[in-house]
């Protein structure tokens, strides 16, 4: 798999206001290529969070878990305090069985950001997806899962997909994915890679923030971010 930078320019992000979620693929594929592979991507969500100001004037993060289920591991509101979310991260458990997108990326929509849920007026709905594999429940290549992810974007949540190896089905993702797909899709070679992509993430979840207005009350850092966004593409 072949990665080129196509585009480079510069962000300004002086506020990161967002609810947001990470949708995890926990299938059988990926500890059977490495057992390490699980506590690998456990510890990439570890290092992604580092980069927010966790708290519910700043960043809040849910946790949608899939496999031959899925299931909301945490709501949005459940952990306010980084200490506690990155341990929580840590102690997710590993499943092991197929691949429900279609399943995660309902609750995504209709559990996660349902009103009453925690989500917060003015801030950004995002979900970051990992998986290493094609989704295939109810079937391979189920229509249902890109009409749970085609809901998802109406209803204002910015789909953003790692597509971890050479098995995932790219296509299919970069449909899932909020547009422009070059933006929204990562690949990565390998589980190991993935550590290669957080400082790129961070500004993708947060650059809208620039025009958000801050909540009143609200005491969240004013530090001005500068970041460059890489647009890639395969």
């Amino acid at each position: 798999m072949c990665v080129c930078v196509c585009s480079v320019y510069d962000v300004s992000v002086t506020e990161c206001f967002v609810d947001l979620a990470y949708v995890v693929d926990s299938s059988g594929s990926i500890n059977y290529k490495d057992a390490r592979n699980w506590d690998i991507t456990k510890e990439f969500l570890v290092n992604l969070t580092r980069e927010f100001t966790i708290g519910s004037s700043d960043v809040q993060v849910a946790f949608v878990l899939f496999s031959d289920v899925a299931t909301v591991e945490w709501s949005l509101t459940r952990y306010q305090d980084e200490t506690q979310l990155i341990n929580a991260i840590r102690g997710v458990r590993y499943i092991g069985e197929t691949t429900n997108l279609n399943d995660a990326l309902y609750l995504t929509r209709t559990n996660v950001f349902a009103p009453g849920r925690g989500t917060r007026n003015g801030a950004i709905k995002a979900a970051i997806i990992l998986t290493d594999g094609e989704d295939n429940v109810p079937v391979e290549g189920t229509p249902l899962t890109l009409q749970n992810a085609t809901q998802c974007k109406n209803d204002g949540i910015l789909l953003i997909g790692i597509g971890v190896s050479d098995q995932v089905d790219e296509q299919r993702l970069r449909q899932i994915v909020s547009p422009p797909a070059n933006t929204h899709y990562y690949p990565v070679d390998d589980f190991r890679a993935l550590m290669s992509i957080v400082n790129e993430l961070t500004p993708l979840v947060c650059v809208a923030t620039t025009t958000t207005p801050a909540p009143a009350g609200s005491n969240r850092s004013l530090a001005l971010l500068h970041r460059q966004i890489l647009l890639l593409i395969i």
